[in-house]
Formats: structure tokens, sequence, C-alpha cells
């Protein structure tokens, strides 16, 4: 497979994922789950990682990428479960 063709294949299940997390936000019980689940995978801060390790693994890099990953899909589908609501668009009238 090409690495455009990945690339693609990547962005658009990221879209899918991230619309049926905005959906599912939508009810508050699932946006509280949402909102828990990324406090719960937040990155270990610089000043919190092992002072004894010189050079990253590179394993931990790519873990590193994907945690910030994973950490944009939640908020963007937080934030856009929040403007999306029945709340959210009678404030804006």
């Amino acid at each position: 497979m090409e690495s455009a063709d990945l690339e693609a294949r990547l962005n658009a299940h990221r879209k899918l994922l991230v619309q049926i997390m905005t959906m599912l936000a939508g009810d508050e019980r699932f946006a509280t789950l949402l909102e828990r689940y990324r406090q719960e995978t937040e990155n270990v801060q610089d000043h919190q990682e092992d002072p004894g390790v010189v050079e990253p693994d590179p394993a931990y890099a790519i873990k590193g990428r994907s945690h910030e990953e994973l950490q944009a899909m939640l908020t963007a589908a937080l934030v856009r479960a929040d403007r999306e609501s029945p709340e959210a668009t009678a404030l804006s009238r």
C-alpha cells in the first residue's frame, strides 16, 4: 500500500471516529465518560518522566504521538458536541 493511500485511510478513520464520539458526547452520560477517558489518557509531563532515562526509546516516541492523537480526537469530539448541543444553539441565538 502506498504511503499516500495509507494516510488517506487513516484520515478517513480519524474523521469517522471523531464524528461517532461527537454523536455520543451529545448525551451527557457519554460526554462524562469521554471526558474521564481523555483525562486518564493524558501524556506524562516532561518533569514527570523518569530522570534516569537519557534518550527515549523509539517505541516511547510512537506511544507519545499516539497519545497526542487520541487527545486531539477526544478533545475535538467534546468541543464539537458542546457546540452542537441544544443549549449551545439556544445561547447563540
